[in-house]
């Protein structure tokens, strides 16, 4: 008794300790299954929340997990799409994304503030207790808005004073979770020879233990890389892990664990993952060492930046632990072998010149400055995850494009800060308004990033790398009629949908009048699809319909309608 007793003191007291109280309910009525765990790796980011799923449809009932207040309410065309903030007593803030609407009580608030601004893209903030909530009150349904990816609830914890993400897993929700998380490969990195990078298959001995069939030979420091992933049961999804061990010789060397985030580091992610890997080969590795700037604190232990350095030509034993959150183990073990040859080490920045290639140094403290006939760079201090050299090159010129393209260094290569890019181009005078800088993808596609024009050059700002150019965009957007044309009679149709696009520089903006006054589109990027719904606006007999859709290069067109109720 005096045992139990005891255990269940201690537990009461960490859970005290913590801060994390154990008394909020499901956001959903239905059987929490994972489809998305806090932390994964996701392009640019970590996964700030849990993604619930939602039995593949839209439209269940979401629930506040706690007594609380509206805090903020957000509606965006990408992103989070429709999204709730509930701050609690507590001191923690619960974020429901990516919903199909909110219930009537938010609702009429939103669109109050939407037809005030008259904008679709609202970022409303309340004052606390303007709109209370109750435990279990329904605050909306669940949906597929913004960039999400087919319909489920993206649910988030907040500390309310930071808005830094916890894990919500640390709040005791029931998901059901059994299975031990997989390993697929292994990385080796030599800092003394870059040319002998080791990407390993691993070999699975049973349930939860790994290997690699060979001793790994390397040449002074090196570190690891790891690619893996986690399932819950009930879901086929490839989800991230919670917690990552790095020992050598039994002792812990690196540890990476997803329990808080910041979202003024998140962007890190691209100096913690094999950036290289990850547009190469689609491959995400966890790097169990730190590049020179890399301001994530998810690094628990970190032993010389997790760079392992032998001093010996003696057989080394390396363990890494690999868990979820409900601590089903996987281990890989291996055994390395240091060669110690006595060639020189190799040093990033001592790279042969190459024909046609300028080239340059460019340091992560510094200021990084790259002029070249009609390009210019500009980086600020701490936009690079570590020293490099830049490669520049002039390429051909191609179809729709103004002037040549000009190969900013590698796309695989990361900027964690935006940097200013200039170029320089013979564009006529008639088409300047009509220009912008794109980026040159696959198959002669073109990514719109924009510009403005500053004397000679057309300058915009970027974080990424690649072929850059200068492209025009003289076409107007295009709009089509989903149940609406000219002169057609309206009985039983509750809503106006209509399709809206633009191949080109994107959609800038859209708006909509009937009867002269402006109306509320909702909108969905992925089907390109704007809906009006009807409300007392609409009158018997004829209605006059006009929507306006403008692209990035001012470009614009108006479908008008007249139908009758």
């Amino acid at each position: 008794m005096y045992k139990k007793f005891c255990i269940y003191f201690t537990y009461i007291f960490l859970l005290n300790f913590s801060g994390y109280t154990q008394n909020y309910t499901n956001p959903l009525d239905i059987d929490l299954i994972l489809s998305g765990t806090f932390g994964e790796l996701r392009s640019n980011h970590f996964h700030a929340g849990i993604d619930l799923k939602t039995k593949g449809v839209e439209g269940l009932n979401v629930y506040s997990i706690a007594d609380g207040y509206i805090s903020r309410v957000k509606v965006s065309s990408f992103g989070y799409g429709k999204v709730i903030y509930i701050a609690h007593y507590d001191g923690n803030t619960s974020v429901y994304a990516h919903l199909k609407e909110f219930s009537h009580k938010i609702d009429s608030i939103v669109k109050m503030e939407q037809y005030k601004n008259k904008k679709f893209e609202v970022d409303y903030y309340l004052q606390k207790d303007a709109i209370k909530v109750k435990q279990k009150e329904i605050i909306g349904k669940s949906g597929n808005s913004g960039s999400s990816a087919g319909a489920h609830l993206h649910f988030e914890i907040r500390d309310s004073k930071t808005q830094k993400p916890i894990n919500p897993l640390y709040f005791n929700f029931k998901i059901k979770d059994e299975i031990k998380p997989n390993i697929k490969k292994l990385k080796v990195y030599n800092f003394n020879n870059k040319n002998n990078h080791q990407t390993f298959d691993v070999v699975k001995i049973d349930k939860n233990n790994y290997s690699i069939n060979d001793t790994l030979h390397t040449e002074g420091e090196f570190g690891i890389g790891l690619s893996t992933y986690d399932k819950s049961n009930y879901a086929y999804n490839k989800n991230g892990v919670y917690s990552i061990k790095l020992y050598v010789d039994e002792k812990l060397t690196f540890h990476f664990i997803a329990d808080t985030l910041d979202f003024i580091t998140t962007r890190f992610i691209n100096a913690h993952i094999d950036y290289q890997e990850k547009i190469q080969n689609k491959i995400k590795f966890h790097r169990l060492f730190k590049l020179a700037y890399n301001k994530l604190k998810n690094y628990k232990t970190n032993i010389n930046n997790g760079i392992i350095s032998l001093n010996d030509t003696n057989i080394h034993n390396i363990k890494i632990h690999v868990e979820d959150y409900n601590k089903n183990l996987s281990e890989i073990k291996f055994k390395v072998k240091n060669s110690l040859r006595k060639n020189d080490q190799y040093n990033l920045l001592n790279e042969e010149p190459i024909e046609d290639v300028v080239q340059k140094k460019f340091y992560y403290k510094h200021k990084n400055i790259f002029l070249y006939k009609n390009l210019k760079i500009f980086l600020s201090e701490y936009s690079l995850y570590e020293d490099m050299i830049f490669k520049y090159s002039l390429l051909d010129s191609i179809k729709g494009v103004y002037g040549n393209i000009h190969r900013c260094h590698k796309k695989d290569t990361p900027v964690h800060k935006k940097y200013n890019l200039f170029i320089k181009e013979n564009v006529p005078d008639k088409i300047k308004n009509k220009v912008y800088i794109a980026k040159k993808e696959k198959e002669n596609t073109f990514k719109y990033i924009g510009g403005s024009w500053e004397g000679l050059y057309l300058k915009t700002s970027t974080r990424e790398f690649g072929d850059f150019c200068i492209v025009a965009d003289s076409t107007a957007p295009v709009i089509k009629g989903v149940n609406i044309f000219p002169g057609k009679k309206i009985t039983k149709q509750k809503n106006i949908k209509l399709t809206i696009e633009d191949s080109k520089s994107g959609i800038k903006k859209f708006d909509a009048t009937i009867n002269n006054e402006w109306v509320l589109l909702d909108y969905d990027h992925k089907t390109k699809i704007v809906r009006y719904d009807f409300n007392k606006i609409i009158k018997k007999g004829e209605n006059n319909f006009v929507l306006k859709v403008t692209d990035n290069c001012n470009n614009m067109t108006t479908y008008k309608a007249v139908f009758t109720l």
